[in-house]
């Protein structure tokens, strides 16, 4: 199992240099000979962009260069990332495609996005793939709508951090069936009670124990939720998401779950379609369930009496499960948005690929979530539990409670 190159470039936006690095570099992106062109156009761009919705169909990019030049000439940090692999590991992986690298790549954005300190909703994003020989690789380029709130240098550990949730992600299945042999060795030596030469003789294989040793401790540390979705499943929210596209048509403003509140046949539908997503997954469920407890933990240290604690934490657990909705929900919505005006009944099958893609991202949505809240209750817990008077106590967590829960920005 080899392991991936990846590099993530910053550059200082205030130099007169940055902006001659990024003129230009889309179309370079888009048009080079080993870039794997879109159906019916002469490019291979693709990205997520507010103004450009559907880069990929686009006979013309030189607006959407323009508008990265224009960036770059506004002093907007932008940033770079290569991801490469091995030519054997590409197509033995099926990395040989721009669909699936385009899915490895969207499946980190709302990671990518807390890591560089932004909100996932900010970032944006284009790029290409490029089956150059000996290193097929993805190249993209990606900054914030908030540029004002960007910071253009990224340390070196959080890009670490990054290489190695890609190289879980793309190693999955190597990763897997190493713990499968490990199993297997281990089974053995139960069932023929072998002594510690035989145990010496089943581990003599030098590649093994070094990848073991490489990639156990940050799979196991790093993984988000392991889950093999079932097409059928798939598919019937696939057909759920095409019953809300119609209900969206009929709606006007703006497609947020909140704005969307006045229509409570489309907000019925999304909650129904979050409800079945998170079904599909055991371990999403516990990512809730984890999320619930961290709110309940934070608001029991507003009261001294038993009965008002379990009193205010029933009514955190019932405001819990309106967040996770509205988490889920903008997810969801965020997609139709994207798809809404696209003739996407022609070729279910796309459609299908792109639903299991939104399905992962809600996953990781959770999971993130619960975590960010975690991680919020253990500092509350070191910065003001023992330093702060009782009334200080209630004040504060009356303010978190008041204030939003779910923000990307540390």
């Amino acid at each position: 199992m080899n392991n991936i190159i990846f590099l993530f470039e910053t550059f200082n936006p205030n130099k007169r240099t940055t902006f001659f690095k990024h003129k230009n570099y889309t179309n370079y992106l888009a048009y080079s000979e080993y870039a794997i062109k879109s159906k019916n156009t002469e490019h291979g761009l693709f990205g997520k962009i507010a103004d450009f919705p559907d880069i990929e169909k686009m006979k013309d990019i030189e607006p959407v260069n323009s508008y990265i030049t224009n960036l770059a000439y506004n002093k907007t940090p932008i940033f770079r990332c290569t991801i490469s692999l091995d030519e054997y590991d590409a197509i033995r992986l099926g990395y040989d495609s721009k669909e699936k690298w385009k899915e490895l790549f969207e499946s980190k954005l709302i990671s990518f996005a807390k890591k560089m300190n932004i909100k996932y909703e900010d970032l944006q994003y284009a790029g290409a793939v490029h089956l150059e020989s000996g290193h097929p690789h993805l190249q993209v380029m990606m900054w914030s709508k908030q540029k004002e709130k960007m910071n253009y240098f990224i340390k070196y550990n959080v890009i670490n951090k990054m290489k190695d949730e890609f190289t879980n992600s793309i190693f999955r299945d190597d990763l897997l069936q190493l713990y499968k042999e490990k199993d297997i060795a281990k089974k053995k030596i139960i069932q023929e009670n072998i002594t510690l030469q035989n145990l010496k003789k089943v581990s003599s294989d030098s590649k093994f124990l070094k990848d073991m040793m490489r990639y156990e401790k940050d799979y196991q540390n790093k993984k988000i939720i392991p889950q093999r979705l079932k097409y059928r499943n798939i598919k019937n929210i696939a057909l759920d998401l095409l019953e809300l596209r119609k209900l969206l048509k009929e709606t006007s403003g703006s497609i947020k779950y909140q704005y969307l509140k006045k229509y409570p046949e489309v907000i019925k539908k999304v909650d129904n379609l979050s409800e079945k997503i998170i079904e599909m997954s055991l371990d999403t469920q516990k990512q809730i369930n984890e999320y619930i407890l961290a709110k309940q933990k934070i608001i029991a240290f507003k009261y001294s009496d038993k009965n008002k604690i379990e009193e205010a934490q029933k009514l955190e657990k019932e405001k819990a499960e309106e967040e996770i909705k509205k988490i889920i929900g903008n997810q969801i919505l965020n997609f139709k948005r994207a798809l809404l005006n696209q003739k996407i009944e022609d070729d279910k099958t796309m459609y299908y690929k792109e639903t299991e893609s939104l399905i992962w991202r809600i996953f990781n949505c959770v999971y993130f979530s619960a975590r960010q809240e975690e991680k919020y209750v253990k500092n509350f817990e070191i910065k003001y539990k023992k330093q702060l008077s009782k009334q200080a106590k209630k004040d504060i967590a009356i303010n978190k409670m008041n204030s939003s829960s779910f923000n990307w920005e540390k």
